[in-house]
């Protein structure tokens, strides 16, 4: 027999949403709006009742265990990266010689989808397991003719870097992932690298950040706990959440 949700559904999904009053939602959350409703409505119901509504389009998931009203997030959409052809042949280079070892790629160039000054030129960003930059430095850096840097400093991204240039950086632990392709880079990561990486710092002004990060929760499906535990990670997670209340229009979760 299927729960009572299932065999005695009478219930206006639109009334138990009203009754939410925050903009990013829980299951428990939900439960208590669909409680007011529906006093004999259980915890064992709630399954149901979020797959009728996502399937519908009323909630999105954004999260583990995060939702909000799909009539608050209907016009974004997954983030997608799309490789240079040269990010592409480094990507199948380093899975030749190192099959084993973790990778990710990422461009300098992705964020002019975001600018209003665009990047003339394009890095090409390879974050290695730390045990293996050194090695993916020695065995591709002559392939590539002096274009790869091995965790430049200012100085030698100033005096060596070359246009289509390669950084070779760590790949820092729990790192977010995009699902099924392992070497793609989700665009909560591209945020925290705004804040983050030093290399990146220098090629992007602060000063178009708010457009940017503005851009991008516009435009896109933004994993805030993955985002912000990701800037943890990397000792951020002050400076980013302080920059994004006092300089953007960026609601964040835990203000919801």
């Amino acid at each position: 027999m299927g729960s009572y949700y299932e065999v005695s559904y009478t219930m206006n999904e639109r009334a138990v949403l009203s009754n939410i009053s925050k903009t990013v939602f829980t299951r428990q959350d939900l439960l208590d709006a669909a409680s007011i409703e529906m006093p004999e409505f259980k915890e064992t119901d709630i399954r149901n009742l979020l797959e009728k509504l996502i399937a519908n389009g009323d909630v999105t998931r954004i999260a583990r265990n995060r939702y909000i009203c799909g009539s608050e997030y209907n016009s974004v959409v997954d983030y997608s990266s799309h490789y240079s052809r040269e990010a592409n042949q480094l990507i199948k280079d380093v899975k030749e010689h190192f099959p084993y070892i973790g990778f990710q790629v990422w461009e300098l160039s992705w964020f002019n989808e975001f600018l209003v000054h665009l990047v003339s030129r394009n890095m090409i960003f390879v974050d290695v397991e730390k045990e293996g930059c050194d090695f993916v430095y020695s065995a591709l850096a002559d392939d590539y003719h002096g274009r790869m840097l091995l965790r430049p400093n200012s100085k030698e991204l100033q005096y060596y870097s070359q246009p289509d240039g390669i950084i070779i950086g760590r790949l820092i632990s729990e790192s977010p992932k995009v699902k099924d392709k392992p070497n793609d880079t989700p665009i909560e990561k591209l945020i925290v690298e705004l804040f983050a990486n030093k290399t990146l710092k220098q090629m992007i002004s602060q000063g178009d950040y708010p457009y940017v990060l503005e851009t991008m929760f516009e435009k896109y499906k933004i994993d805030q706990i993955k985002m912000l535990r990701y800037a943890r990670r990397r000792n951020k997670e002050e400076d980013l959440i302080r920059f994004i209340k006092e300089n953007t229009g960026i609601k964040l979760m835990e203000e919801a």
